[in-house]
């Protein structure tokens, strides 16, 4: 929104809310803001974040399928605890902190898919590896050459 990239007013934005949260006099100031002005507050800051996440995703190459696939699934899973928040109830509880949220459960699905598609030595291009040379262990003389080069 306001295009200010300087690592220096992060730091000093940072520094802000530590001492809101250590001096009670500023945290009872900000804790007087009406509820639906943090609301619409909250609405503009995911909405930004949002909008970011799909200019990012313009960027991506769909053209095979590894990608795509990572996108879906991870965007899938990410929705599913909404949907049906019953889903993961007879999982293990270390389980369904991690993947009740849907942030939580769609970023660690990406970072998986991510890894295994597009990461993994064998894994990055082609499903299948192309062959190089013959099966015994590699291009013989006689293959490449003429045949009066060979004779």
């Amino acid at each position: 929104m306001t295009r200010v990239r300087s690592r220096w007013v992060v730091a000093a934005a940072g520094g802000i809310l530590v001492l809101l949260g250590l001096l009670p006099k500023l945290g009872a100031v900000v804790a007087a803001v009406p509820a639906p002005v943090l609301g619409g507050a909250g609405l503009v800051m995911f909405g930004t974040v949002a909008a970011s996440g799909l200019r990012t995703l313009a960027e991506v190459d769909f053209k095979d399928n590894h990608n795509l696939t990572v996108v879906a699934v991870s965007v899938a899973v990410g929705v599913l605890p909404v949907g049906v928040p019953t889903v993961y109830e007879q999982f293990p509880h270390w389980f369904q902190t991690v993947m009740n949220s849907g942030i939580s459960a769609g970023c660690v699905t990406a970072i998986v898919l991510n890894l295994l598609f597009n990461h993994l030595p064998g894994k990055a291009g082609s499903p299948v590896a192309e062959p190089t040379g013959l099966m015994g262990g590699g291009v013989e003389d006689g293959v490449e050459k003429p045949r009066e080069e060979v004779v």
